[in-house]
């Protein structure tokens, strides 16, 4: 039993899909199952509607710092430090913050890390600027302490990174 997306084949006949979902099963598993049926348990459509493409809203003037909400103990590059937190449903159009601070909803957290910037455009959407990343020493202390612990022996180019570990 597995779940397999095909494409709408270009035969009008309903047997086509079958037949698109038995290649793209073979192409998958290597093999064919004979003398089942195939269940279509959900199916997707996608609207194309024509027509001019919107332009983007005009920026918001400027409107300083939102109010804060409260403050909260964080961790960063740099240590410990004591940040605003920002309520998302308080922030306007040109309200600008900078990191570190912290932005939260009932369904999600925005975290601005130091030297990072950030404003709220005319759509009611939080811009981030990016700031400077580490300098070369930090980058040259993270290597070493990599040498020193798991990856003893190992050059730079030998360490790979482990996707899951990047997004923890």
């Amino acid at each position: 039993n597995n779940a397999i997306m095909i494409h709408e084949p270009s035969a009008t006949d309903p047997s086509a899909y079958g037949e698109s979902f038995r290649e793209h099963y073979l192409r998958e598993f290597g093999f064919e199952i004979e003398g089942r049926d195939i269940l279509v348990d959900d199916y997707r459509v996608r609207a194309v509607v024509p027509g001019a493409i919107p332009q983007p809203c005009a920026p918001a003037p400027p409107i300083g710092e939102p109010p804060t909400a409260e403050s909260a103990k964080a961790y960063f590059e740099t240590g410990w430090e004591t940040v605003p937190v920002y309520k998302f449903e308080d922030l306007k159009p040109g309200h600008q913050m900078v990191g570190p601070a912290i932005v939260v909803q009932s369904i999600s957290t925005i975290v601005l890390e130091v030297g990072c910037s950030a404003v709220v455009t005319s759509d009611g959407d939080v811009d981030i600027t990016v700031g400077k990343q580490s300098g070369k020493e930090d980058v040259d202390d993270d290597v070493k302490s990599l040498h020193d612990t798991e990856h003893e022996g190992e050059t730079v180019e030998d360490v790979e990174e482990d996707p899951v570990q990047l997004s923890i």
